[in-house]
């Protein structure tokens, strides 16, 4: 007799917290405030790029209401978690988030999907994750930022810590 079991793991190898699974999921980010989720999803008309708005972006509670699932509101879009476009093709657009314009994220289709690629420590990387520290007694300052993510090619794991000189 074959018994297949489904196991339900919340940690990642990269020990995040997977929270409302999407299957149009780029990357999240974590923070250091609390355990919600940022979410970044693809934005697909018809199954093509939007590439005018290619990103869907949204918290994911995991802590007092977990689960629930809301949109972001104009000044987090503005000042924290939005996005820049800087160009846009036929199935590709790149930007920088808000928060973090020091790197340009490509979002294309790479190997039968939608994933977003940038440089993490010099190597182009999917991404899959951001984390951001606060400064202590400060949590709109931020005092790192750790990039999470693996080579399009062999899959292996990449990583990158960047502190605020500031």
């Amino acid at each position: 007799m074959i018994v297949l079991i489904k196991l339900i793991i919340p940690f990642s190898v990269w020990g995040q917290q997977k929270g409302v699974e999407s299957e149009d999921r780029l990357f999240h980010i974590e923070r250091s405030k609390n355990r919600n989720l940022v979410c970044y999803d693809v934005n697909l008309i018809d199954t093509k790029l939007n590439t005018n708005k290619p990103l869907d972006i949204y918290w994911v509670n995991q802590e007092e209401k977990a689960g629930q699932v809301n949109g972001l509101s104009a000044i987090e879009k503005k000042f924290a978690y939005g996005y820049k476009l800087i160009s846009q093709g036929e199935d590709q657009s790149e930007f920088t988030l808000t928060a973090y314009p020091g790197r340009v994220i490509t979002v294309q289709y790479l190997n039968g999907k939608y994933v977003c690629t940038i440089q993490i420590d010099n190597h182009t990387a999917i991404l899959e994750k951001l984390y951001v520290q606060a400064k202590s007694g400060n949590s709109l300052a931020v005092e790192y930022i750790e990039l999470f993510g693996k080579t399009p090619d062999t899959g292996k794991l990449v990583y990158e810590k960047v502190e605020n000189k500031k």
